[in-house]
C-alpha cells in the first residue's frame, strides 16, 4: 500500500464551476479558505505540515481528525454522481437524517425529469429519423439507416434536455443554471445516444434472423445498447471534457453514476421493443405501446417516446428502491 501522497499529483485537479471537489471547510483552527474557495494545492499545503511535498499517513490522519462531520457527508455523497445528479449544493439546509420515504420521492422527481427530458425525445428522434430514411429509400438493414436512427436518437436527447433546462430556469427563476453548460451535458449525453441509437436496429435484426423470441430479444437487445450507451459516454467524456466546462471529465465516481445510468437507458431501449408489432402475439406490449401502420408518422412517434420513458422508468424506479442513500446516480 501506498505510505505517502506526492504534491505533483494533487496539482493536476482543478475546480471550475461545472467541475467541482468536495473538500473540508476547515483543515487546521487558523485555516481561511472554505470548501467553495480553496483550490486542491491550497487544500495540500493545508494538511503538508512539513512542507516537504508528499503527504505522509500522520498527516492525513490529523487533517481527517479536524474535518467536520457534515465535511465528510459531503464527500460521502460526492461518490456516485454525474451531471443529471441531485445537486446536494442546491438544498444545503437537507436534513441529515433524511427519511427513506423522502429520499424515494426525489429519486423518482429526477427520474422523471430525465425521462421527460431525455429519454422520450430520444425514442421520438429515432424512430422520426426513421420516417425521414425510410422516405429516402433506406432499407431498415442499410448502414445508412442505423446511422440516420443514431443520430435522430441523439438530436432527441441533446435538443430534450438543452430545452428542458432552458425552460425550467426561465418557471424557477433559478439563476444559477447555466444554459451554456447545459446544452454541452446535452451535446455529451447526446453523443452517447447516438450509439445506443445506432446499434438498436443492427441488434434485432441479428436476433430476429437468429430466430430469438421477443423476452430474450428485449434482454439482448437491452443489454446491447447498454453497453454502447456507456462506452459512448465514457468517450464522451473523454472527447469534451477537456473543452467543454460542462462536462465533468472522467472520475471513478462518475464511471458508478454512468454505468447505473446507462443501464436505465438499456430498459429504454429494450422496451423500445415493444412498439415492433412484428412478433405478433409473442409481443405482450403491443397492444399498448405496439406501433401500427395506420399510425400517423407524429403518433408514431409519439408511442416510440412513451415506450423508451416507460422501460427507462421501470428500470430506473428499481435502482431508485434498491440503491442506499447517497449512492444512486439521481441522489
Amino acid at each position: 500500500m501506498l505510505s505517502s501522497l506526492n504534491r505533483s499529483l494533487i496539482s493536476t485537479a482543478r475546480i471550475t464551476s461545472g467541475k467541482r471537489a468536495i473538500v473540508a471547510r476547515y483543515l487546521s483552527a487558523d485555516a481561511t479558505a472554505t470548501s467553495d474557495e480553496a483550490t486542491p494545492m491550497e487544500i495540500f499545503d493545508q494538511i503538508d505540515t512539513n512542507g516537504d511535498g508528499v503527504l505522509s499517513k500522520d498527516e492525513f490522519r490529523i487533517a481527517v481528525e479536524k474535518m467536520h462531520y457534515t465535511d465528510l457527508l459531503k464527500i460521502k455523497e460526492s461518490v456516485s454522481r454525474n451531471e443529471l445528479s441531485f445537486n446536494p449544493n442546491a438544498d444545503k439546509d437537507k436534513s441529515l437524517e433524511e427519511t427513506h420515504a423522502s429520499v424515494i420521492g426525489r429519486r423518482m422527481t429526477v427520474t422523471a425529469e430525465v425521462g421527460i427530458s431525455k429519454i422520450f425525445p430520444a425514442g421520438f428522434g429515432w424512430q422520426t429519423a426513421a420516417y425521414f430514411a425510410e422516405g429516402a429509400g433506406m432499407e431498415a438493414t442499410d448502414m445508412s439507416f442505423f446511422v440516420s436512427t443514431g443520430v435522430g436518437d441523439g438530436i432527441g436527447v441533446a435538443i430534450g434536455h438543452t430545452l428542458y433546462c432552458a425552460l425550467k430556469k426561465v418557471v424557477t427563476g433559478n439563476k444559477d443554471m447555466d444554459i451554456g453548460k447545459e446544452s454541452q451535458v446535452g451535446i455529451m449525453l447526446g453523443s452517447a445516444a447516438v450509439c445506443s441509437g445506432g446499434i438498436w436496429q443492427p441488434t434485432v435484426n441479428v436476433l430476429q434472423s437468429a430466430g430469438w423470441g421477443f423476452e430474450n430479444s428485449v434482454i439482448a437487445t437491452g443489454g446491447v445498447a447498454t453497453l454502447a450507451f456507456f462506452t459512448g459516454l465514457r468517450l464522451a467524456r473523454l472527447a469534451y471534457s477537456p473543452i467543454f466546462d460542462g462536462v465533468e471529465e472522467a472520475t471513478y465516481a462518475n464511471l458508478k453514476a454512468d454505468a447505473a445510468l446507462s443501464v436505465a437507458v438499456g430498459g429504454a431501449a429494450g422496451c423500445f421493443l415493444g412498439t415492433d408489432v412484428s412478433y405478433g402475439a409473442a409481443n405482450w406490449m403491443g397492444s399498448a405501446i405496439g406501433i401500427q401502420d395506420t399510425y400517423s408518422p407524429l403518433l408514431s412517434s409519439a408511442v416510440a417516446g412513451t415506450s423508451t420513458m416507460l422501460g427507462f422508468s421501470v428500470i430506473q424506479t428499481g435502482e431508485n428502491l434498491i440503491y442506499s442513500k447517497d449512492k444512486c446516480w439521481v441522489d
